[in-house]
């Protein structure tokens, strides 16, 4: 047991030390993300019932996230090399302030096509999260960099542990799993999201390795990107199956509330039985991946993910749909793992026309994907929908394991 809680102790230590050897950017942008995350789940679990409560079907949703993703196809390689010409934080703050608005037209709307406004917005600005957020990772030495990942999941994740929870017991205080019921948490979340924007605003500045000075059409980024980077379609091809089950994410909720009857307790629990596997097991892999080696531990994470869609499928009880969330947590360690393999595959000045251009390539996917799997869940079955995002991923699994290891380290 001493030895026990030495080696905890040395661990926790140089987690401390690494936080402190980091650049003020990457401290702040975890503290803005505390804020943020917790802002937002207090509402994102329960999105897509607030919609159906307002009258859109499943299909429709499926529409409204393809109507989601075409934006983000088109602004995906504009932003990422808007971040690498004028800095990462300009590009935050339009993105918390898009956000902002966005969730306060979810609280405003009493119509699904009002709220369509507000998914769409919501949706379609994520992508300049998703394209900034890991240029600042991006930052960190190679050694590090998925344990600097995993040091920030940890800690900006944990506020996704109570939100959720939070976010049923005020549901359930305000009348229910429907649209009156989940309506005031979007007020409080516009309240946590304005908190972001402050930090962001008065305590961020940009990575200085990411300034370039170098100034170029977009076609001669793209050229660039393919011409200076290594295994450039081969990674794209792999980004696209791997990344089918995020577009699509909204169909579990509403497939344990709808097929499995999960009330608003045990969707929040999914989400914090997922949020656990961020939190607690974040740094132990990433250090793991550092140590071992980044493919073996996305191989597994993403078996790991795959599993949850069947333990999903076949759920008896709320406890089986809770590990099931449980599982589900893990694909953070499999995108977490391919985030710190691409940003080896290009130069440092231009990560983010390549994060964009990962982003465009998502945002094709997330065209297509939303809608293939709302006719799968209306014209064959449920349950049709997670046998195919686990196919997904067992294809990105084997495209994964024939990549050779001296890229994947």
């Amino acid at each position: 047991m001493p030895s026990s809680v030495t080696k905890l102790s040395n661990l926790v230590s140089s987690w401390i030390n690494f936080l402190r050897r980091q650049e003020s950017y990457f401290k702040v942008n975890i503290l803005r993300n505390l804020a943020q995350r917790f802002a937002s789940n207090l509402t994102s679990q329960y999105q897509p019932l607030y919609l159906t409560s307002l009258g859109a079907s499943p299909l429709i949703l499926g529409y409204l996230n393809s109507i989601s993703g075409l934006v983000n196809t088109v602004i995906a390689i504009p932003i990422g090399i808007t971040a690498d010409r004028v800095g990462i934080k300009r590009v935050l703050i339009i993105y918390m302030l898009l956000s902002i608005v966005g969730t306060a037209i979810f609280a405003l709307a009493y119509s699904w096509e009002v709220a369509a406004i507000a998914l769409v917005l919501s949706s379609s600005v994520y992508v300049l999260g998703g394209t900034v957020c890991p240029m600042i990772c991006g930052s960190l030495s190679t050694a590090e960099r998925v344990t600097g990942m995993g040091i920030c999941d940890t800690i900006s994740f944990f506020p996704q542990l109570i939100a959720p929870m939070v976010g049923a017991y005020l549901i359930t205080f305000f009348g229910g799993l429907n649209a009156q019921g989940i309506r005031p948490l979007f007020y409080l979340q516009v309240a946590g999201l304005i908190i972001a924007l402050g930090i962001l605003q008065f305590w961020f500045n940009n990575p200085a390795i990411q300034m370039r000075s170098k100034k170029e059409n977009i076609f001669a980024d793209i050229r660039g990107l393919f011409s200076e980077g290594h295994m450039i379609p081969r990674w794209l091809l792999l980004v696209i199956m791997a990344s089918i089950p995020n577009q699509v994410a909204f169909y579990t909720t509403l497939f344990a509330a709808q097929v499995k009857g999960a009330d608003q307790f045990i969707i929040g629990g999914m989400s914090v039985a997922s949020t656990i596997v961020l939190v607690f097991f974040a740094i132990p892999l990433a250090h793991l991946s550092d140590t071992i080696g980044r493919k073996k531990v996305a191989v597994s994470a993403a078996f790991l993910s795959v599993l949850s869609y069947v333990v999903l499928i076949f759920a008896p009880n709320n406890l089986i749909l809770l590990f099931s969330g449980f599982l589900s947590g893990f694909s953070m360690s499999f995108g977490q793992n391919m985030m710190a393999i691409s940003v080896d595959l290009v130069p440092s000045y231009r990560l983010g026309s390549w994060i964009g251009f990962q982003g465009f390539c998502r945002g094709v996917v997330s065209i297509l994907s939303p809608i293939i799997c709302g006719y799968l869940w209306s014209f064959v079955f449920a349950e049709s929908v997670f046998y195919f995002l686990a196919a997904t991923q067992i294809i990105a699994i084997i495209m994964l394991i024939l990549v050779p290891y001296e890229v994947t380290r």
